[in-house]
């Protein structure tokens, strides 16, 4: 017996249910929403594990899970999945991309100058005056995102320099 196949022999069962249990455990814990952050990544990470492992046990005992597949029961019940999955694929609308937060500030490093400037409670004045102080000459048609790229800045930098003072 190989290496390989000794470790698929002492692993790759007791890996697919114990990685099973806990992939179960976060999903409930996701799906009704009793926690995120930290709980998301373990869910991901340990899902990916559970997908590696769970291929392993597959091959392990991929002689049984052949002939398991070429019963009838099995094959509805693979065929029931596919076809639920399907369904998931074509019902569910589809999201957005991204972040919302980051899509608008995206929007805004491409804005003129003189329609950010009210959006963010200032005039363009003020703002090409804040760009002056931090070293850098603009006109009003000028967008953020250009003169990070001519300057060779972050946008970021660039919104911090003419952003006005947050307010007490």
């Amino acid at each position: 017996m190989t290496c390989f196949e000794t470790a698929l022999r002492r692993y790759a069962t007791p890996g697919t249910a114990i990685l099973s249990v806990v992939v179960g455990i976060t999903g409930v814990i996701l799906f009704f929403h009793l926690a995120k952050g930290p709980v998301e990544a373990i869910h991901e990470w340990l899902g990916m594990a559970f997908a590696a492992v769970a291929v392993l046990h597959v091959v392990r005992h991929r002689g049984s899970f052949a002939q398991m597949l070429r019963q009838r029961h099995m094959q509805v019940l693979a065929g029931v999945t596919v076809l639920g999955i399907a369904a998931f694929v074509a019902l569910v609308p589809p999201k957005p991309p991204g972040n919302p937060l980051i899509r608008l500030a995206r929007a805004a490093e491409r804005a003129p100058i003189a329609q950010l400037a009210p959006v963010i409670g200032s005039s363009t004045d003020e703002v090409l005056a804040r760009l002056k102080r931090a070293g850098i000459t603009a006109e009003p048609g000028d967008t953020v995102a250009t003169l990070a790229s001519v300057h060779h800045r972050q946008p970021g930098e660039l919104f911090a320099s003419i952003l006005p003072p947050p307010s007490r």
